[in-house]
């Protein structure tokens, strides 16, 4: 296992937020919320910031991945995910909130501080970020922002469905007050992969170099929202 502090040195470039509340979601299936969720989760206590996870999935991948890293005794070490949104003044708190109609999106969309929507380069998942959306800008407290970016993404230059669906995305955050695309992007990687089977961040694996800085670049990118 390397060690924590190079780990944290090459994941990231500044301190994160000590509090807010973060929601992964989407009403599509599969577009890679719980690696997301994980991997921030991974990223951020490595910089000391050990956040509360809270798992709304009824797959439950967000505590698999979590029990497989207390498994192998990774550090650092996070604590079980919750299954519910607890009370707190303060803290850092992610939210894997599952797809379609999972339990807790009226009461947990209104609490987030930042909904976080991984949207993969398809139609499909096109219109179901649309869709998710509407219920977003209706449930999300005042203030709250919305970040939306490309998960799984192909060259942009080589990919038409890249492309098109971060042209999507600009034109459904131009509509939408508070929401943005992020600069940063996924890619389609084998290290994602690697990250759910091993219960370690991408840029806890050997030789992930490309990995481990467009996730880097992702993170801080969304913890500047906060």
């Amino acid at each position: 296992m390397k060690n924590e502090k190079d780990v944290s040195q090459r994941a990231r470039t500044k301190p994160p937020p000590t509090k807010g509340i973060v929601v992964l979601g989407n009403l599509k299936g599969g577009c890679g919320k719980s690696t997301v969720v994980f991997n921030l989760a991974v990223w951020l206590a490595t910089a000391g910031n050990r956040p509360i996870l809270v798992d709304l999935d009824p797959q439950r991948t967000l505590s698999d991945l979590v029990a497989v890293r207390e498994e192998i005794g990774a550090l650092p070490a996070l604590d079980a995910p919750l299954h519910e949104l607890p009370r707190l003044d303060g803290g850092l708190i992610l939210v894997d909130q599952g797809a379609g109609g999972a339990a807790g999106v009226d009461k947990v969309l209104p609490e987030a501080d930042l909904i976080l929507v991984p949207v993969l380069p398809s139609q499909a998942d096109i219109w179901a970020t649309q869709r998710y959306l509407k219920m977003a800008l209706v449930r999300r407290k005042t203030g709250a922002r919305i970040a939306l970016f490309i998960n799984r993404a192909e060259p942009a230059d080589t990919s038409r469905e890249t492309r098109e669906a971060q042209a999507a995305l600009k034109a459904m955050a131009a509509m939408c007050e508070g929401a943005v695309v992020l600069p940063a992007t996924l890619g389609r990687r084998i290290a994602y992969c690697r990250s759910l089977s091993e219960g370690l961040g991408v840029f806890e694996i050997r030789d992930r170099k490309a990995a481990t800085e467009e996730f880097g670049r992702l993170a801080n990118a969304t913890m500047a929202m906060l």
